[in-house]
């Protein structure tokens, strides 16, 4: 609990795709930290670089989301940064890359399970 932990999700698009949302759900317990923010902590700040700015991207409680107009084809790296606040054990839900306005088009990740342990005093 209290500890950082910097989130990476990579993307392979084969070919130009537009409207596309990329959305990672945060595990219980996990909050966001938005870099952009101006009481942002330092920590807040990603070590990794996303490999192109996207149109618009959301840090909401329980997910963030990066969407484009257009993604070329290529490979996409998405970093952010969470903090644990919680103890306990919660299942980090799988990400997932879509087109917005075409259902058919869609990847998810593996989840995984995360576990958060109370520092000791």
């Amino acid at each position: 609990v209290g500890d950082v932990v910097e989130e990476h999700v990579q993307v392979v698009n084969p070919q130009e795709r537009h409207y596309v949302a990329v959305v990672v759900p945060l595990a219980a317990g996990m909050e966001p930290l938005n870099p952009a923010l101006e009481t942002a902590p330092p920590e807040a700040k990603p070590a990794g670089r996303l490999t192109a700015e996207p149109t618009y991207v959301a840090f909401l409680d329980d997910q963030v989301a990066f969407f484009y107009d257009t993604l070329t084809a290529g490979t996409y790296d998405f970093w952010f940064r969470t903090r644990a606040q919680i103890p306990g054990s919660f299942v980090q839900p799988p990400a997932k890359a879509e087109m917005m306005y075409d259902g058919a088009v869609v990847g998810t990740s593996p989840g995984a399970r995360i576990t958060a342990a109370a520092k000791p005093e």
